[in-house]
């Protein structure tokens, strides 16, 4: 059987269950005697694709056999293909909280059930990694072909809810992206080594940036390189797209008096170079740090709130701002009217940004921290077509009083939602 190309997509077409045609042994019971039924290794292989992650994770051990099929290639990028989209929430105790940990929430998010004009969607416990403290702000953690990754200052963090697999490893800056190559089925990290000061005491400097590329099989990290480029200043965390990490960025001009020119890079996964540095409308990073980024049916999107100040409270209008041409640079903008104002103080409590949309294509909102201790956490689903908004209860963040209790949560709570995540077993 011919094995697929890397980072090529196939589903294992399902196999009808026959029972007259499955070999049994031996022939005739008999008391005593164990009935060893064998199961066709296409049947196999279509019985554990549909298993959920942690379950094919158990089954690692059971045998040889399944051990083989589960860790190759092949039923990887099936199990990755045949299994839906779920939303991931991220959730910390805040930069000063005691004690540090990093809790992943998963759940189905494409069926919510409603209640009036709530809706509701149910999330589970999968992780608690111990050690971690992220800020608050517009921070949004990223899911990128399977994996969560994140920072803690100078340590990146890169596990899988599915398979439980944690790997941490020190960068030498803060603000370390994940990437995904599709074509070679390879992740890497991306690091901006030279800061402000540096540019500061040396206006001539270029960008070195680290690439840092993780291995497969639980190899972990696999080598570091770097890479040059013009000098210009980072504004936001990056946003992987079809091999593709872009991020906002500040440019200086020659002259002082001059103010530095916005632009989007445009990072190239695969061949490891800085690609272009798109040219932005001003409207677009009006917002400068506090930029949304989102895919928008496979491009890079940006949502600016249009009729709040910079210490106003709330808005009710929005901007989608979408990079037709990355070539061409050339952008497109929508403007929508919400049917309820919500909150976009710069006040981390008070501050409802948006983190994607979903494969309906609604543009989804919600909080950079959570409301209270053990209160009812909701996130919002705009519909561009019909322009109308859901609210939707994720229940199980955080949400009872017992939860706080057991984990000796105290304060604020910082928070991230992607909407979506696709399940993978792969191993770094």
């Amino acid at each position: 059987m011919m094995e697929p190309e890397k980072g090529s997509r196939c589903i294992l077409e399902p196999i009808p269950l026959d029972l007259k045609k499955l070999t049994r042994s031996p022939a005739k019971s008999r008391p005593g005697k164990k009935l060893h039924v064998f199961l066709p290794y296409d049947m196999e292989v279509e019985t554990l694709i549909r298993l959920p992650g942690k379950s094919l994770m158990k089954f690692l051990c059971v045998s040889k056999t399944w051990s083989s099929i589960i860790r190759s290639q092949r039923f990887v990028a099936s199990y990755y293909a045949a299994k839906p989209s779920r939303f991931v929430v991220a959730l910390t105790n805040g930069v000063s909280g005691d004690p540090k940990r990093l809790f992943i929430f998963t759940g189905d998010g494409e069926e919510a059930t409603s209640s009036s004009s709530t809706y509701s969607l149910v999330a589970n416990l999968d992780m608690t990694i111990p050690s971690v403290t992220l800020p608050c702000g517009g921070y949004k953690y990223s899911s990128v072909h399977g994996f969560i990754a994140c920072n803690d200052v100078t340590t990146f963090i890169v596990c899988n809810p599915s398979t439980g697999q944690v790997t941490t490893f020190p960068c030498k800056a803060t603000g370390t992206c994940l990437g995904y190559d599709p074509v070679g089925d390879q992740f890497k990290a991306l690091t901006h080594v030279t800061s402000i000061f540096d540019h500061m005491h040396n206006p001539s400097c270029f960008m070195v940036h680290e690439v840092i590329t993780l291995g497969g099989g639980g190899g972990g990290l696999v080598s570091r390189s770097r890479v040059t480029s013009p000098y210009y200043r980072p504004m936001t965390v990056g946003l992987c797209i079809n091999g593709f990490m872009y991020y906002a960025a500040s440019v200086p001009n020659q002259t002082a008096e001059t103010p530095p020119t916005h632009v989007f890079v445009c990072f190239d996964v695969r061949n490891e170079r800085i690609l272009s540095f798109i040219t932005t409308p001003k409207e677009v990073l009006v917002w400068k740090v506090h930029t949304s980024l989102i895919e928008y049916k496979g491009k890079l999107a940006v949502v600016v709130p249009t009729n709040c100040l910079r210490t106003g409270s709330s808005f009710d209008r929005f901007d989608l701002w979408i990079l037709e041409d990355v070539t061409k640079h050339e952008w497109s903008r929508q403007s929508f009217q919400l049917p309820l104002s919500l909150p976009f103080a710069f006040r981390r409590s008070q501050r409802m940004i948006s983190q994607g949309t979903n494969k309906a294509g609604e543009i989804i909102f919600s909080p950079t921290s959570l409301p209270g201790r053990a209160q009812p956490f909701y996130v919002f689903y705009f519909n561009p077509d019909t322009k109308s908004t859901r609210r939707v209860r994720i229940h199980g963040v955080a949400d009872t009083e017992e939860f706080w209790s057991r984990h000796g949560l105290t304060g604020m709570c910082c928070v991230s939602f992607s909407p979506q995540h696709d399940d993978s077993i792969a191993f770094l």
